[in-house]
């Protein structure tokens, strides 16, 4: 079991979809046209989606905001900046900021154009949320 999955299970008061499969997961990447990095997978095959407290992260096995395809792609389409192999993990719904990740899972906090480094993992950024 990876550390992000660990670190997860832990939260109390988890809301959580159903697990995805891979083969979710390999149409969530050829809709993005990126390779979603190994923690990210290890999470949404566990828990498909996730939130606690003031925290959502998108996810996939889930339809509407929170799931990563439509989120990304919403995203893409109202801010031209959007960088091309990131998708959004969490709206943080305070001025147009979105958490976002790129393939090699390094998370940023993207607001408009503007892009700035928050942590080197997913499992990182978790710890901020908790």
């Amino acid at each position: 079991m990876s550390s992000i999955v660990e670190k997860i299970n832990k939260i109390h008061n988890l809301s959580r979809a159903k697990k995805c499969s891979y083969t979710q997961i390999k149409e969530a990447q050829e809709q993005l046209d990126m390779t979603f990095p190994t923690e990210f997978i290890d999470y949404v095959r566990e828990f498909g989606c996730i939130d606690f407290g003031a925290t959502e992260w998108t996810g996939l096995n889930i339809k509407g905001y929170l799931n990563t395809v439509t989120a990304t792609q919403r995203e893409k389409s109202v801010n031209p900046s959007f960088p091309q192999k990131h998708f959004v993990l969490e709206d943080l719904n305070i001025d147009a900021k979105k958490v976002i990740v790129d393939e090699e899972g390094n998370v940023y906090i993207l607001q408009y154009e503007k892009k700035k480094l928050l942590c080197n993992s997913i499992s990182e950024y978790l710890d901020i949320c908790i």
